[in-house]
């Protein structure tokens, strides 16, 4: 598709009053082109306009907090609140929090970053960290361990929230 250039902005397609126009025509109305859409790799580059197309390499960092937004955009965070709720893990830790002030605490702010999770906001660090504050105060097994990094999996989480002291490579070795 042919893309225009209104005073220097950036191409897009004319509007649809203007398809059909010539090309002398478009200039006297402020329009340079065609141009055509540049062709690049989104994941590791950037187009920019200025008067010409430029394609830019991303650094490393680009690629990497895209890459980590990707993974977020995908994350099935209700998926894991529903699973997380009926696990083994989550009933221990209700139980303890009637006896322990600490892991009461640690539930209830996991239950709010849920919340925030699911809305869109996610604090991931803040999730690690209740689940390893839960893993340090509650009695958890290895089955329970495994049940927790099922679900993450499932939810599409496994690599941005750990099972605390848990390694799913050890079970595969088994």
């Amino acid at each position: 598709m042919a893309l225009f250039s209104y005073h220097n902005g950036i191409p897009s397609p004319l509007p649809e009053a203007l398809q059909g126009a010539s090309v002398e025509r478009l200039a006297t109305l402020g329009y340079k082109g065609p141009f055509s859409a540049p062709q690049f790799n989104p994941r590791t580059q950037r187009a920019e306009w200025n008067g010409a197309w430029q394609i830019i390499d991303l650094s490393a960092e680009e690629i990497g907090a895209a890459n980590y937004k990707r993974l977020l955009s995908r994350a099935d965070w209700t998926g894991f609140s529903n699973g997380l709720m009926a696990s083994s893990v989550y009933a221990k830790a209700r139980a303890a929090a009637a006896t322990s002030l600490s892991v009461n605490v640690d539930c209830t702010e996991l239950i709010a970053l849920m919340g925030d999770a699911k809305s869109g906001r996610p604090y991931i660090d803040g999730i690690n960290n209740c689940l390893s504050s839960i893993e340090t105060s509650v009695d958890l097994t290895e089955e329970d361990k495994k049940e927790l990094y099922g679900i993450l999996s499932a939810a599409g989480l496994s690599s941005i929230i750990f099972v605390p002291n848990y390694s799913p490579e050890d079970e595969s070795m088994q």
